[in-house]
């Protein structure tokens, strides 16, 4: 008998390895520095519970649950996605991903990543060593990164122009260019939103809108394969 992950190499196509490149953009989704619990910077989600539906050209294909927590002065970011593409009634790609970030006094204080990437264990662990964030992605690579950076949490509006982000699934910096689209109305399953649209190019391709609050509440990305992965916002604190 097939073992699941014997199973889904079995199955590996084109198909597979772009939808793989788009989950990995999709859910390796939304951060920035660090914000005081107690004294949120502009643009702070309130402390609680986000939950995304993510689809795949409309058909649901898993969730990513957001949840913000206040721990003294810091704030805590703890974010859980999965995913399950299925063709045909076979499963041929599936992803789950819990990330933990801690943020204080303008800084990521601490990441750690756990990801299963269709079979494939991820392990990513940074700690602030003096004005780095240091550590390691799956123990034998070593990682040296600002802990200013935004994480590919995306949870508050991207700075504009050249830029860095911080790739949670790997630990490593990606180079990117952020454009700002301006204003758009979006009807999301929350109800009508009017946003603001940003596109994000470089090693991480999306497409990003936040409300006027500026929260998070829709992401896309375009698979090689020229499927569209998108989350939407479904529920919020």
């Amino acid at each position: 008998m097939l073992s699941e992950t014997t199973r889904r190499q079995a199955t590996y196509s084109p198909f597979r390895a772009g939808l793989a490149l788009a989950v990995l953009l999709l859910a390796s989704a939304f951060g920035t520095g660090g914000a005081k619990a107690e004294d949120p910077a502009p643009g702070t989600p309130p402390l609680g519970i986000f939950i995304y539906t993510i689809f795949r050209d409309g058909t649901p294909v898993g969730q990513q649950r957001m949840e913000f927590v206040g721990d003294g002065n810091k704030l805590r970011i703890i974010s859980h996605t999965e995913l399950d593409v299925t063709l045909l009634g076979l499963s041929v790609y599936g992803f789950d991903q819990q990330v933990e970030e801690l943020h204080g006094n303008g800084k990521i204080l601490s990441l750690t990543s756990e990801a299963n990437d269709d079979g494939t264990d991820k392990k990513v662990v940074l700690t602030l060593e003096g004005d780095r964030l240091a550590g390691s992605f799956n123990t034998d690579k070593r990682r040296n990164i600002d802990p200013t950076l935004p994480t590919s949490l995306f949870w508050q509006k991207p700075a504009t122009g050249a830029t860095h982000v911080i790739d949670t699934v790997r630990g490593k910096t990606r180079d990117v260019t952020v454009t700002d689209r301006g204003a758009e109305t979006l009807n999301l399953p929350i109800g009508r939103v009017e946003a603001h649209h940003f596109s994000m190019t470089g090693e991480m391709k999306r497409e990003l809108w936040y409300d006027a609050s500026g929260i998070l509440v829709a992401g896309q990305v375009t698979a090689q394969d020229g499927s569209t992965v998108r989350q939407e916002l479904q529920q919020r604190p």
